[in-house]
C-alpha cells in the first residue's frame, strides 16, 4: 500500500472513531442519565451520600443509584478512576496522605489545592467546594481518665500507652496517616490494638474495652459517651476538609451537577455535621430522612417529594 492510500485510510478510520465517540457522547447522555453516587462505610459518609442523590434528584432529571456502603478509601477511589462511580465525597486529608502519598500540609486550603490539581493530573477528575467541616481523627479516651491521669494532649499518654488497649478501624491501622505515622510522631507502643468498625469503636470504648479509639472529630457518639478528644500536639494529623469528588466525564456528560452540588458549599460546620451524625447514630434515624430534613431546613429543595 503506497504512502499516501495508508494516510487517507488512517484519516478516515479517526473520522470514523470520532464520530463513533460522539455519537456514543451523545447517545449515553440521553438514554443514560444515571448518576452513581458512592460512599464509604460510615454514617457521616452515607448522610453526605444521601444529600448529594438528593439534590441530584431534587433538581435534574437525571436518575442516581447509590452505591453506598462500598468500603474504605481505597475501595471508593478505585470505584471512581474505573468509572464504576461517577462521585463520591471525599476527605482533603485522605487524599492527600492515603491515596497521593504526599507528607502533610497542616494549611487547610493549600492541602486542597494539591489535592484538587494532582486528581485533575493523576485521576482525571475534579474536587468541587468543600462542605466546610473537617473531620480530621481525634485520639480519644474516656473524659474520665481523661481527668484522673491529666491527658489533655496525645504526648500525654507517653509511657502509659504500654498499658493501654487501643481501638482502631482497620484502614487507620494500615494507613500512612494513621496508627504507623501515630506511632512515629509520639513515640507511642499499645499493649494491644484491634481492629474495630468504625460504629463499634464507641460502645467499646465506653463499655471498657478498650481506652483508646481513633474517633472523628465530628461524631456524635464524643459528648454523648462523655468521651475526650487529645489534642494534637505533634500536628500530625492533617486538614481533613469534605467535599464532592467527581469524574470529569461525568462532569463533561452533566455540567448542570455543578451547579446542583454548589450550594452545599461551606453549609455545613463542625458542630452541624456532629448533630447530623448523632441524630443517625444514636437516635437510630434514618440517614435519607436526616440528610433531607437539612436540605429543607436550608432552602436547598422544596419540602413535598416529586
Amino acid at each position: 500500500m503506497r504512502k499516501t492510500d495508508w494516510m487517507r485510510m488512517t484519516g478516515w478510520i479517526a473520522v470514523v472513531s470520532l464520530t463513533v465517540v460522539v455519537m456514543s457522547c451523545g447517545t449515553d447522555r440521553e438514554v443514560d442519565g444515571i448518576i452513581r453516587v458512592g460512599t464509604k462505610n460510615f454514617t457521616e459518609q452515607l448522610i453526605l451520600g444521601e444529600m448529594i442523590s438528593q439534590l441530584i434528584t431534587e433538581q435534574t432529571e437525571l436518575r442516581v443509584i447509590p452505591r453506598f456502603n462500598l468500603g474504605g478509601t481505597m475501595i471508593c477511589h478505585g470505584a471512581l478512576v474505573a468509572g464504576e462511580i461517577d462521585l463520591y465525597p471525599e476527605y482533603t486529608g485522605t487524599a492527600l496522605t492515603a491515596v497521593l502519598n504526599q507528607p502533610v500540609i497542616a494549611d487547610p486550603d493549600s492541602a486542597y489545592r494539591v489535592v484538587q490539581e494532582a486528581y485533575q493530573q493523576q485521576f482525571d477528575a475534579t474536587w468541587l467546594e468543600p462542605l466546610g467541616f473537617n473531620n480530621t481523627y481525634a485520639i480519644t479516651v474516656r473524659a474520665e481518665d481523661a481527668s484522673r491521669n491529666n491527658w489533655s494532649r496525645i504526648s500525654d499518654l507517653g509511657d502509659r500507652a504500654t498499658d493501654l488497649r487501643a481501638g482502631f478501624t482497620a484502614e487507620f491501622v494500615e494507613r500512612a496517616d494513621g496508627y504507623p505515622g501515630l506511632r512515629d510522631a509520639y513515640g507511642l507502643e499499645f499493649a494491644d490494638v484491634r481492629d474495630l468498625d468504625p460504629g463499634l469503636m464507641y460502645r467499646a470504648i465506653q463499655r471498657g474495652e478498650v481506652d483508646v479509639i481513633c474517633a472523628f472529630a465530628t461524631d456524635g457518639r464524643i459528648p454523648t459517651y462523655d468521651l475526650q478528644p487529645l489534642e494534637d500536639d505533634a500536628g500530625y494529623f492533617p486538614p481533613y476538609y469534605a467535599a464532592p469528588v467527581v469524574r470529569n466525564a461525568t462532569l463533561i456528560a452533566y455540567p448542570e451537577l455543578r451547579q446542583v452540588l454548589r450550594p452545599l458549599a461551606g453549609s455545613l460546620s463542625d458542630s452541624t455535621m456532629q448533630r447530623l451524625n448523632h441524630e443517625v447514630d444514636e437516635m437510630q434515624r434514618d440517614p435519607a430522612d436526616v440528610a433531607r430534613e437539612f436540605l429543607v431546613t436550608r432552602g436547598f429543595i422544596e419540602a413535598e417529594r416529586r
